[in-house]
Order: structure tokens, then sequence, then C-alpha cells
């Protein structure tokens, strides 16, 4: 049988076209395909994200080492800045140029003032599509809701619980501590074992003083132990005098804290800046700290630190336990200068369960805004450290008694020039106070009446304090503490002396 002819109808030229062709083909081919291998990658868009914590430190880092994930999911480089100056990012928001995309902080009631003004993008629908919003605490949503509009998502969530204790410098000198949840110290107990902490050697409190915020956690448990929520809320909200003599006994009772020269020298407790206690938790040089619960994210010993209440001093309150909490919100400006709709994204992402899982898992913070990461961390679907669990559980048991940060809730203006300065202030200079609080008391007339806050703020709206004027119960001899260190007392109280101060 002969061949099949092959190549019959086509000629010689017509095939060695076609080779040709083939070849070309084939070469182009390659060629396209090494240059889309070869390529340049595409720019990464870029995001441009304020926050209050410093690059360069322990939460700044943990911060940039969550988002690295973002950033590769969606093509992204998160240009951070750490900075906590809040009224230059809200004059930067008003002018309509702003030079982030998201801004992170803890400032409510200035955030609030900008949702108001239509300075932020509404979230609501956002959150809604998404199913984020369903997973948040309602508490936190709450912060930034304004008018039925959701304006920040909470990136954290935070309690100030009481005072962080250094275990192993308690149990070298045989001193107890609480035992169980519902366990506190009275005022007299906690005194005590301070002054046995200060012949020790031991500075008992760490201070935070050099940058005046960590003081006001000192303070916001005096006031509730004195006279609970109501008490508490009027200070907050400015419905009650400086210079009335509850508000006075409330620092007095800070006062003694200094007389007693339980957070050292006045030199010494001025210089601390608040990471800087730390180590001088570690090294034995300080035992307690009034700080939140990101405290073991900052210890190199989880376990060496652990929570317990504030001491009670009106024994009528002793049983009402309160925990302050609040955390940080992230929000968008209208005028966000690269990419909106990335920014509401990202903003987004914060709030999910990914992001809050890895939060709890570091031990950056010990609980969360979404209940679906507090839940997980509670079952122990994901693993937390030893003391966020006791804060768990406290969160847990005592939710119906969270209270908002004293300060972070003032006008922003009063709260940064005024309270947490003065609070400061009392450390150096604590035989001046009267004269502080009378200063208070006329920068905050101005000051509330300025920013109309009875009718701006929603925490503050409908506030009324109807309880007493003078806390009658026990003073634990402060008013003598205070005299014997020669810090004067106000007139009404002197006035007392010749009858015995309690």
């Amino acid at each position: 049988m002969s061949k099949p002819n092959l190549g019959k109808g086509i000629s010689r030229t017509a095939l060695i076209g076609i080779v040709v062709v083939v070849v070309v083909v084939i070469a182009i081919g390659a060629y396209f395909a090494y240059v889309s291998l070869h390529k340049p990658p595409t720019k990464p868009q870029v995001l441009v994200v304020y926050g209050p914590w410093g690059v360069n430190t322990p939460e700044g880092q943990a911060f940039l080492s969550i988002v690295s994930s973002f950033e590769k999911e969606y093509h992204v480089k998160v240009e951070y800045v750490g900075t906590t100056d809040y009224t230059t990012e809200a004059q930067e928001i008003e002018s309509g140029s702003p030079p982030f995309d998201v801004v992170i902080n803890a400032e409510v009631s200035l955030l609030r003032q900008l949702a108001a003004g239509g300075y932020l993008v509404d979230l609501t629908p956002y959150l809604e599509r998404s199913g984020v919003l369903s997973q948040l605490i309602p508490y936190y949503v709450n912060y930034l809701n304004v008018s039925g509009a959701v304006y920040g998502v909470p990136v954290d969530a935070w309690t100030k619980p009481g005072i962080y204790v250094w275990v192993p410098t308690f149990e070298r000198y045989n001193i107890p501590l609480p035992q169980s949840i519902s366990t506190r110290w009275s005022w007299t107990q906690f005194m005590n074992y301070a002054s046995d902490l200060k012949s020790h050697g031991v500075i008992p409190l760490g201070s935070g003083a050099a940058d005046e915020w960590p003081l006001v956690i000192v303070y916001e448990p005096i006031v509730y132990s004195i006279g609970g929520k109501d008490l508490y809320y009027a200070i907050m909200c400015h419905k009650i005098s400086y210079t009335s003599p509850i508000v006075e006994q409330t620092f007095e009772f800070y006062l003694a804290l200094i007389a007693k020269g339980y957070f050292g020298t006045p030199a010494f407790a001025a210089s601390q800046h608040f990471t800087g206690v730390y180590p001088l938790m570690e090294n034995g040089t300080v035992a307690m700290y009034f700080m939140g619960d990101w405290t073991p994210f900052f210890l190199h010993n989880y376990t060496a630190a652990q929570p317990i209440m504030a001491p009670y001093i009106n024994p009528t309150l002793a049983n009402q336990y309160f925990i302050v909490s609040s955390g940080d919100w992230a929000v968008v400006p209208k005028d966000a200068p690269h990419n909106k709709t990335l920014a509401i994204e990202f903003a987004l992402w914060l709030a999910s369960k990914e992001f809050q899982e890895k939060v709890l898992e570091i031990g950056w913070r010990a609980i969360s805004p979404n209940r679906a990461a507090m839940e997980a961390a509670v079952s122990g679907q994901i693993t937390v450290p030893p003391a966020s669990k006791v804060v768990e559980e406290w969160v847990l048991q005592f939710s119906n008694n969270l209270l908002p940060d004293i300060a972070d809730n003032m006008p922003s203006q009063f709260e940064h020039d005024v309270f947490w300065p003065t609070l400061a202030k009392m450390i150096s200079n604590p035989s001046g106070w009267l004269n502080d609080l009378a200063y208070m008391e006329q920068e905050a007339n101005l000051i509330y009446n300025q920013t109309n806050w009875d009718n701006t703020y929603y925490l503050c709206q409908n506030v009324t304090y109807t309880g007493p004027s003078v806390y009658t119960g026990p003073m634990y001899g402060v008013p003598q503490s205070l005299q014997s260190s020669g810090i004067p007392l106000p007139s009404w109280q002197t006035s007392q002396s010749s009858q015995g101060l309690r």
C-alpha cells in the first residue's frame, strides 16, 4: 500500500509560510510571557493611618504586625503615623484637607463633634452589609452613634480594673492578695500594705505622671468608691462644682497617697512616663500601679502581674463593683485624600473578628468590642494570657456596672489643658490643691458652657446630681494626714477640727 501524500494540495511555499507563522506566534507568546513574569509589580495603594500608638512602641509594633495581613490581602501599603495630637487631627479634618485616610483615637467627645458637623463618613450601611455590626458589643458602638448613625468603629476595648500588683514583691514580703473576684481591700488595708512596702524600701505606687493621663486611673476609683455612679457622672459632666465639699474629699484621698510618699519623692513620681513604670515593677522598685488591662503586654512575665479591684472607701458601696471601660475608635474623614473605599474597608477590618482575635491572642488587650472574638477567648478557641482571663471574668460578671473614662468624656480642651495637668501638678505641689480646684471650676464653667455640653454630649444629657454634698462616711484619718504634711484643708473642714476629724 502506498503512503498517503500529506502534502497533496499544499505547495511547498505555503508549508514554509505556515511554519514561519507558527514560529512567530510562539516567539511572540514567549516574549509576552517573559515580560509578564519579569515586569515590575504593580505599586501598592497607599493608605495613611494616624493612631495613638508610637511607631516604635510595643503597642505600635503590635498594631503594625497585625495590619501586615491586611496589606498583603489588599495589596496596600499602610503608612502609619503615631500621634495623640487629637486637636490638630480634628482641625485638619475640618479644613477639608486631612493628610490621613483613617484616624484612630480615644477622644470620643471630639469625634462626636466632628460627626455632628458632617465631617465623617457614616459607616452604618457598610457595617450592616458586612455583618460586622451584629458582631459588635453595643456598649462600644454607642459611643459614636450620633442621631442613629454610626460614625466610628471600635478598634479595641480596654478596662481599668483597678490596680496591677507585682506578685513576686508581695510574696517576698508576705503581703496577702485578694483570692477571689469578690474580695476587695478596704482603704485601711490598702494603706497599711502600702506602708509595709515602703518600710521595706519599696515604692508602693507607680505614677506615670510625666504623661499626666495615668493619674486619672488613680482618681477614678476614688470617685466611684465614695459616691458611686452618680458622683462619677456628676464630676464627668460638671453637674457638681469642683469646690463642693464632696468633690474636695475625693481629691483629699488622692492627695493622701502623695502626702504619704507612696508615689516616691515628687521628683521621682513626676519623672515617670507610663511605660517607664513597668521595668520599675520588674526590678522590684515599684510594687503597684493603677493602670489598664494592657499592662501584661508591656511586661516580660505575664503571670507576675495580677489585677485586683481598687480598694473601697465608702462601706455602703463595698459590694458594688465598677469597672471603667472604653476604647479607641477608627473614623474615616469625608475628605480622605487617597482611597475612601479602601479606608472604609480598613476601618471595618479593624473591628472584625479576624483582627480582634489577634489582638487578644498577643495580649495587647484583655477584652474586645467584638463579641465573637470575646466568645472565642472565653471558650478557649483562642489562647490568651492568664491576666486577661481575670479581666474577662470581671467584665462578664459586672457588665452592668461598666463606667466610661471620666476624662475622655469631658470636653477635650478641659481634659487636656486642665484636668490632666492639674492631677500632675498636685504630685509636685500638693499644698496648692485648693487653688487648683478653684481654677478647675473656673475653667469648667467656661468650657462646658462654650461647648453646650449638656445638650451636645449624649452621656451628659439629662444627668443630674441629687446625692450628698458632703461624704459622711469614714475618712480613715486622711484629713490628719494632710495636715501633718502641711497640706491645707478647706475652711468648712477646719471648722470641724475642734470636734475631731475622722
